[in-house]
């Protein structure tokens, strides 16, 4: 049982639930007018031009740093799914390990870490990342390490529980882009 009591659901809220039924959905539905726009908003990085497997790896490094256990629990299968192998899966997860093998992917990593544990990234993770992305992707995972840190500390503020299984994936692309996988 949560610290933070979910809201009674209503035929409105339940509805609003079954978009995502996971228990960060349920715990949203304490706002007015604001869980529907914020699902929509944080599905729409599914369809945003960094390839899924960058989207699922700023996802769980996020989680690692923020040590939010319920991000990296939701984007486990979804990281492995878009081809993460288990072993960079465990290094992404260490927030100690900086230097991969693929210079693309320490960019990254660096700029993630410099976002989170900066408010911001410094200007050499920025100018070097820049040399593996281009500028639409870099404001992309911009946006998108930004998006998971402020869920991380909704999550952990309201200390929600992780749920049962890792929310339906499918079910969400299903909704975005005619079922096509993110």
């Amino acid at each position: 049982m949560t610290v933070f009591p979910y809201p009674e659901l209503d035929a409105e809220k339940t509805a609003q639930y079954q978009a995502f039924p996971i228990n960060l959905t349920r715990m949203m539905l304490h706002t007015k007018g604001l869980t529907v726009p914020y699902l929509w908003f944080a599905g729409s990085f599914r369809t945003a031009t960094i390839s899924a497997q960058v989207r699922e790896q700023v996802i769980v490094r996020v989680g690692a740093l923020t040590a939010c256990e319920y991000e990296v629990f939701q984007h486990r299968p979804e990281v492995l799914r878009t081809g993460t192998s288990d072993e960079l899966l465990k290094d992404l997860l260490d927030p100690e390990h900086e230097k991969f093998g693929d210079a693309s992917l320490t960019a990254l990593v660096k700029y993630v870490d410099s976002l989170v544990k900066n408010t911001g990234a410094g200007q050499n993770e920025l100018d070097e990342l820049r040399k593996h992305f281009r500028d639409n992707e870099v404001a992309e995972i911009t946006l998108l390490a930004g998006t998971y840190v402020l869920c991380a500390a909704f999550i952990k503020s309201l200390q929600i529980p992780l749920d049962d299984s890792p929310g339906d994936w499918s079910a969400v692309d299903a909704s975005l882009n005619g079922g096509q996988p993110g």
